[in-house]
């Protein structure tokens, strides 16, 4: 008896200490965000080896999956073997995330460049043509025409300012080039913070099940039994609903890259890496990323051509379509598990608040979050449902106390 009002005791305890935590938090966020900040440049390359980690760790899980069958049918033995899977799982992800990095910085990188100088070149021959155009289909209306030319003369007057070699845009990125390569005490600091970020997810890949077994013993000697399990069961649903999420969206959005790129060269579009690529990535972001990317790609081409942008509009409806109802189920399945509303809903507010980072990872924590109060949910109201006050309770019923008949049987409640 004593033991349980002790542990009754230290829950209260936490739970004020805890109340008193965040109060203090939410009362000195900037000092908090500082702090915070602070640890976070400390702890870098330790980050950047755990991020870099998660994305190679389905290729090292591969590999493990399919090399230890044929390992083990050559005759090998299995301490041996798992250590042979994991390294050339290592090796083999590693090579990936490499050739990744090099087709960006030295094939599409160039790419991009080129196309970007070339818009910079044509832009105020672009503007003409789209003035002429809008001349030609507005003459019947001159008041209309007038409204339009006047709009296309001032997005033109900002864009030219934007665009300027000698403006604010070009100026500033020349600073930020000239102080990178003049501060060559940070440039180091990031270099050798990529490289130990790059030997810290080796190690963590080739420990991962250590690491795992680790947390789990440190959880149950901390915990009781049936809280280790709840913590236990929330980590693999986190595990499983941020990596099913992020990878499978990067997979989707590759995917949809692609396919953008093959369907823009043969329609003949200009600038099709560029616009492939802007499509590709902005799709990244849930629901409202394939509107973020199309929109400028359409008026970049409607500069150039205003009828393949008409086209184009149609093959990006087509394209979205498809991604929707074909490329996105199969590559996500369901490792979200929550509807399209609560998708908007958890885009707009974390955006709102985290900016780009929100928008990209909103989603997944919001998915925990539901995943974890609906499990919680579901234990409370069966709890409630074993008991014979609440035996017929439905999610039709009233909520209300249910009535006693004079024999003392509680009486079904009205729905």
């Amino acid at each position: 008896m004593e033991d349980r009002k002790s542990a009754k005791l230290m829950k209260q305890g936490v739970l004020v200490l805890c109340g008193v935590l965040l109060c203090l938090v939410l009362m000195n966020l900037t000092e908090f965000f500082a702090i915070f900040k602070r640890l976070t440049a400390v702890a870098s390359p330790i980050i950047f080896g755990m991020v870099f980690a998660f994305f190679l760790s389905p290729i090292v899980n591969l590999v493990d999956k399919i090399l230890p069958r044929l390992l083990e049918k050559k005759g090998k033995k299995s301490p041996a073997v798992r250590k042979i899977s994991r390294a050339v799982g290592i090796v083999i992800a590693l090579a990936v995330g490499g050739f990744v990095v090099y087709g960006f910085f030295y094939l599409i990188l160039p790419e991009l460049y080129e196309s970007l100088m070339k818009i910079v070149n044509n832009f105020s021959a672009y503007f003409a043509k789209m003035e002429d155009w809008l001349r030609g289909i507005l003459d019947d209306n001159p008041q209309l025409r007038e409204m339009a030319l006047n709009s296309l003369h001032t997005l033109y007057d900002r864009l030219d300012t934007l665009l300027d070699p000698n403006g604010v845009v070009f100026s500033n990125l020349q600073k930020i080039m000239t102080g990178l390569t003049s501060s060559v005490v940070s440039v180091v600091n990031g270099i050798v913070d990529m490289v130990v970020g790059i030997v810290a997810s080796v190690y963590i890949l080739w420990s991962k099940d250590i690491f795992f077994a680790q947390a789990k013993k440190v959880l149950v000697a901390t915990c009781a039994p049936k809280r280790a399990e709840k913590l236990l069961h929330t980590a693999r649903e986190t595990h499983r609903i941020f990596g099913g999420f992020i990878t499978g969206q990067l997979i989707d959005s590759l995917i949809v890259g692609i396919v953008c790129y093959i369907g823009l060269l043969i329609l003949r579009m200009p600038y099709a890496l560029l616009i492939a690529t802007v499509v590709g990535v902005t799709n990244i972001i849930p629901f409202f990323g394939p509107f973020i990317g199309a929109i400028p790609s359409a008026f970049l081409i409607l500069m150039v051509d205003p009828l393949k942008c008409f086209y184009f509009i149609l093959f990006i409806l087509v394209l979205q379509q498809i991604e929707g109802n074909i490329i996105a189920p199969r590559v996500l399945g369901d490792s979200v598990g929550i509807s399209g509303f609560w998708v908007l809903v958890s885009i707009t507010v974390a955006g709102k608040i985290f900016g780009f980072a929100g928008m990209l990872l909103g989603v997944p924590v919001f998915a925990v979050l539901y995943t974890v109060f609906k499990e919680w949910l579901q234990e409370t109201l069966q709890k409630k449902k074993t008991s014979r006050r609440y035996q017929y309770l439905s999610p039709l019923a009233r909520i209300v106390r249910p009535t006693h008949s004079r024999s003392g049987r509680p009486e079904p409640t009205g729905v």
